[in-house]
């Protein structure tokens, strides 16, 4: 009964995962609709065609460079372990693992394990591989509250903090939180993990993996550092992407605005668990950036830009780049016995 089960379940998976797609794609629809029937439609539609080169040329360049500091994060992890990496080899590997992240919302688990199983591929030891996700997962969600934090303060001297901001705030901490802490959890429980995570297929291999984590590593006051200051700069670098979008409309935003915009939608696209944000992501950027002064049709054609930059131009380059590692990690898995990916990046 049980292969039949699987096998069931492995036929509703693509269907389920394209229905996951669609509250995005119909409020992303509407937030447009609105836009149109608000009789700006003919100037979203000019803003776009007329768009400066120069400052899309400077958003493609702000956008390689956070894979540069994606990347950095796992480099310090693995220099410190005594396995030195080039930095340049780890970026199309962390395209790749955007991919995973942004087809399937699973906190960014999915894409982490496909890194772990890269990284043991090429001969890092099971160990340090999983240290290095660990403290990658801990770092974001350390950098993601306190860039939230900085955007409520920037909001509040722009007197623009409403209670729907507070509450998206407070329940973005609560996620932020509860993620790194319930995989620190779990990670204790190696000898015994909790009954429901034998039902979970994979799972509870993978918190014995994890258990496996140095602790030394993990808990390094100077990799913890370094990692959080090249998250932060991640997130910096898509608060100027933002903002470069915006002068290419013709709109001399101040960067602090489209920081503090991008963090919140961010978070707002990260609790709305729809993958890779679509919809809600656009509808908080738009709705953020008329608070600080930006008119709705210039707010959402950087938007738009933006979002091809982050989300929609790097969709073919990851996913030809995750089927290469996961041919690659299928050939060699017999020999290092990885981790199993809990999910497939095959939907998108």
């Amino acid at each position: 009964m049980r292969p039949e089960r699987d096998e069931k379940r492995k036929e509703r998976g693509p269907w389920l995962r394209m229905l996951a797609w669609l509250p995005g794609i119909l409020l992303l629809g509407a937030v447009v609709t609105v836009v149109s029937h608000r009789g700006e439609g003919q100037r979203f539609a000019h803003l776009l065609r007329h768009a400066q080169p120069a400052w899309l040329l400077a958003g493609a360049f702000l956008q390689a460079l956070t894979y540069l500091c994606a990347g950095g994060v796992w480099h310090r992890v693995l220099a410190r372990a005594g396995t030195p990496c080039k930095l340049r080899s780890l970026m199309p590997l962390a395209v790749a693992r955007l991919f995973v992240d942004q087809v399937v919302p699973t906190g960014g688990l999915g894409g982490r394990v496909l890194v772990v199983r890269s990284f043991r591929r090429h001969g890092v030891r099971g160990p340090v591989a999983i240290a290095a996700i660990l403290v990658d997962l801990l770092t974001l969600y350390g950098a993601f509250a306190l860039v939230v934090l900085v955007s409520l303060g920037i909001l509040w001297l722009a007197r623009d903090l409403n209670r729907v901001i507070l509450s998206l705030a407070g329940l973005f901490s609560v996620l932020a939180g509860g993620i790194p802490l319930t995989v620190l959890w779990l990670s204790r429980r190696t000898r015994r993990p909790p009954r429901w995570a034998r039902r979970i297929p994979r799972l509870e291999s993978m918190l014995r993996e994890i258990g496996r984590a140095p602790n030394g590593l993990v808990r390094d006051p100077m990799v913890l550092l370094q990692g959080a200051a090249l998250q932060f700069m991640v997130f910096l670098l898509d608060g100027a992407t933002l903002w470069a979008m915006l002068r290419a409309v013709g709109n001399a935003a101040p960067l602090t605005a489209a920081f503090a915009t991008f963090a919140l939608a961010q978070a707002l696209a990260t609790v709305a668990l729809i993958p890779g944000g679509i919809g809600s992501f656009e509808a908080a950027s738009v709705a953020l950036l008329r608070l600080f002064g930006i008119p709705v049709e210039a707010g959402l054609t950087a938007t738009l830009l933006l979002r091809g930059f982050t989300y929609w131009l790097p969709m073919l380059p990851g996913f030809v780049l995750s089927r290469r590692e996961i041919h690659h990690i299928a050939r060699h898995e017999p020999e290092t016995h990885a981790v199993e990916m809990p999910v497939e990046p095959t939907s998108g």
